[in-house]
């Protein structure tokens, strides 16, 4: 073994299901080294940090940890990942929109409730051992994270009411809590927002500077790689195809591919559409969750033919925005409201505003259900459910159809909806929005987790709905480039109160 070594992978050969992955892989990961691994949706990434976590068993060769562990714990216990699919654990179950509903349950928990010793350790409850001294440790060990993280404002927040940065941002925190030896970080900047991806990017180089403890990224944007990161592996069909020192992998044409921003040009000719009736109308509507004010004051019309981007920080009330309008949540007060030409309150349901209405999120398919096959998952947006319930008729069907042909998805309406790659699975999503016809379309943070290639699949795909007049979006995100040009207005969140604006302004997202 070499001294220097922290990690090895000799030969290693993992299995995961009936397939066996990353045959033979032979990976060094030294001491002055930090790591990031690289690759298309669908490339094996995850599958390589669960590999290194125990959660894959070796076949083949070897996987060699040389670094200290505690007294009665293996090494795999010392590793830390943070993910987004990590949120399922935190979140409401159910669909999406699950988890508004829950926040008139008072015992749904709070931040600090997740952040104690006994939760982040997963201390039994009748264990008899004396934990003081441990406890002792831990209470400084947070009041560090806490204040590194800049988090104190959530932690009397309940967790359902945190935005998907926010949630984010507790993830990363019980994660360092557990003082990992090898702290894993896939996608770490999703969700974040541009002022909060800059201080998380300093922290990332302050950790880096731990001794006791090395770092692996998964990134899928060149400008979210931390500097902190000297070596790079590219990842393709579960497989460690090139790896290297960071300089001569960014220079590694298939490398800049999967890292590449998208590039969504407007096209010549687009559609000039026409301003038809109000889909939403807001005057003076206010959000509050307990003490804490969500929304002020926010007037706004949307009417059909005019899409807009939803702008601001983590936590600035987008997300309860479009769930207002979802029919999720009611606004606190309102000198008006209404959604599709009637007012809110008088005796509309949400069955009825959902039908006018479709979404598409990453945060969707966390509690969606992949087993079921393409078309199905297309068609359980008919009814606006996980599963599909009842049989359609064949005009439902016929039109689930073209939509996953217009996606090039045909072909694959049959398999399950869990085999096809992230952004044949956000399509899907895109499809099951539409087959009803929505008036309105919510794309909230749509793009989340894509790489450049499936980032710009998607964006095409919208661009082109939207510039022919066929969708009215309201699109949520925290990316200036992932906005479509076609969707010319802009709403700033700002501390909750509305701001509009145009493209031609510019947007800080």
């Amino acid at each position: 073994m070499n001294a220097a070594s922290f990690l090895t992978l000799s030969g290693a050969s993992f299995r995961a299901g009936e397939r066996v992955v990353f045959r033979e892989t032979d990976w060094t990961f030294r001491r002055d080294e930090q790591w990031a691994v690289v690759g298309r949706n669908g490339s094996g990434k995850s599958l390589l940090a669960a590999a290194l976590q125990g959660a894959l068993p070796v076949v083949e060769g070897s996987v060699d940890y040389h670094f200290r562990t505690r007294v009665g714990e293996g090494p795999e216990q010392r590793i830390a990942c943070v993910s987004f699919e990590q949120q399922r654990g935190l979140a409401a179950g159910g669909l999406a929109a699950a988890r508004w509903f829950s926040l008139e349950q008072e015992e749904s928990a709070v931040v600090r409730d997740v952040l104690t010793f006994d939760a982040v350790e997963e201390i039994n409850p009748f264990a008899v051992a004396d934990f003081s001294r441990e406890r002792g440790v831990f209470a400084s060990r947070l009041k560090r994270v806490v204040r590194e993280l800049v988090i104190a404002p959530l932690l009397e927040r309940r967790l359902v009411q945190l935005s998907n940065g926010e949630m984010r941002k507790v993830l990363i925190a019980r994660a360092l809590l557990k003082e990992p030896r090898l702290l894993i970080l896939d996608d770490p900047m999703a969700g974040l927002d541009s002022v909060y991806r800059a201080h998380f990017q300093e922290m990332i180089a302050r950790l880096a500077r731990r001794r006791e403890m090395r770092l692996l990224v998964m990134v899928v944007r060149a400008d979210d790689l931390p500097k902190a990161i000297t070596h790079v592996a590219l990842v393709e069909g579960c497989r460690v195809v090139a790896q290297g020192r960071r300089a001569a992998m960014l220079r590694d044409p298939r490398v800049a591919a999967s890292l590449a921003a998208p590039r969504v040009r407007a096209k010549r000719g687009v559609k000039k559409v026409a301003v038809g009736r109000e889909l939403v109308r807001m005057r003076n509507v206010c959000l509050s969750f307990g003490r804490r004010a969500v929304l002020r004051d926010v007037s706004w019309t949307v009417c059909e033919g005019e899409s807009w981007a939803v702008v601001g920080r983590n936590g600035a009330g987008k997300s309860a925005l479009l769930a207002m309008i979802a029919g999720n949540l009611s606004p606190t007060s309102a000198s008006e409201f209404s959604l599709f030409g009637r007012a809110r309150g008088s005796g509309e349901s949400r069955a009825w505003i959902r039908r006018h209405l479709g979404e598409v999120s990453p945060e969707l398919l966390l509690h969606f259900e992949v087993q079921q096959s393409v078309l199905d998952a297309v068609l359980t947006g008919v009814a606006d459910s996980a599963v599909l319930m009842a049989r359609p008729s064949s005009a439902r069907r016929r039109e689930a159809m073209r939509w996953l042909h217009r996606f090039g998805l045909r072909r694959a309406a049959h398999e399950p909806l869990a085999s096809l790659s992230s952004s044949s699975q956000r399509l899907a999503l895109l499809a099951r929005a539409l087959v009803k016809r929505p008036a309105l379309l919510l794309l909230d943070e749509p793009c989340q987790g894509l790489d450049g290639g499936n980032r710009q699949l998607f964006l095409d795909a919208v661009q082109a709905l939207v510039a022919r007049g066929a969708l009215t979006v309201l699109y949520t995100t925290h990316r200036a480039d992932e906005i479509p040009p076609a969707i010319e207005r802009v709403l700033t969140i700002r501390e909750g109160r509305a701001f509009l604006g145009s493209r031609r302004r510019g947007t800080r997202a």
